[in-house]
């Protein structure tokens, strides 16, 4: 009896190989980056724009940003600056001095692309062209940028909802570009009125794979 010829296996598509390539460099732990983003976060009543950057080695970031109170409360940009090193937590606020986080996990980590493991935690949504160069965008789950709880003023309760990063990346895996959006809500001002909080940010990758050094402040 003549053994059934095996069917030729499929050649990998373009945008596989290029989310592969991704989540090989994102579980090696040793990935850097920098994103430099603006956007907004609106409430029930405020919107304020948001301007900043992050910097990201393995599991370590800095990211620096300001809330601009200009428009609605005459008080220009308030800075707030996040930082994880070895697993702690340090925030500051407008140049005053750091404090540790407490109870800081990888739930508070701002790192975009923590929750990512496996090829499967990576949906690929189709194409994107940019300045004529074609690349694949995804969506990665689970990212938080900037977490509500450092949101300027009487604000309290804050809890996320959902979180949307939707992400460019070329042949070789390396992130360029993306969006990000995020769902919470939190009781706001002395009457503790329970608001949405929603945030929605244009992210730039740059330095991918540079040596980035993040200090414990």
């Amino acid at each position: 009896m003549i053994a059934p010829t095996a069917k030729p296996s499929r050649a990998p598509k373009a945008y596989e190989l290029a989310i592969a390539a991704f989540v090989k460099s994102v579980t090696g732990k040793k990935l850097s980056y920098r994103i430099a983003y603006d956007g907004k976060t609106a409430l029930s009543a405020d919107t304020l724009p948001i301007a900043g950057h992050m910097d990201v080695s393995g599991a370590d970031f800095a990211a620096a940003w300001t809330y601009d109170l200009t428009k609605d409360y005459g008080i220009g940009k308030i800075r707030v600056e996040v930082r994880a090193v070895k697993g702690k937590g340090y925030i500051r606020t407008e140049g005053g001095s750091w404090k540790s986080i407490k109870g800081y996990d990888t739930s508070y980590s701002y790192v975009p692309f923590k929750a990512v493991t496996a090829v499967e935690d990576v949906k690929y949504l189709g194409p994107a062209k940019i300045d004529g160069t074609e690349y694949h965008k995804v969506s990665i789950p689970d990212a938080v940028l900037i977490h509500p709880t450092t949101l300027i003023g009487a604000v309290k309760e804050e809890k996320i909802d959902d979180s949307k990063l939707e992400l460019v990346i070329d042949d070789k895996g390396q992130p360029r570009r993306g969006t990000w959006e995020l769902k919470a809500r939190a009781r706001v001002g002395q009457s503790g009125q329970l608001q949405r909080v929603e945030y929605e940010l244009d992210l730039q990758f740059s330095k991918v794979g540079a040596k980035l050094t993040i200090k414990r402040p």
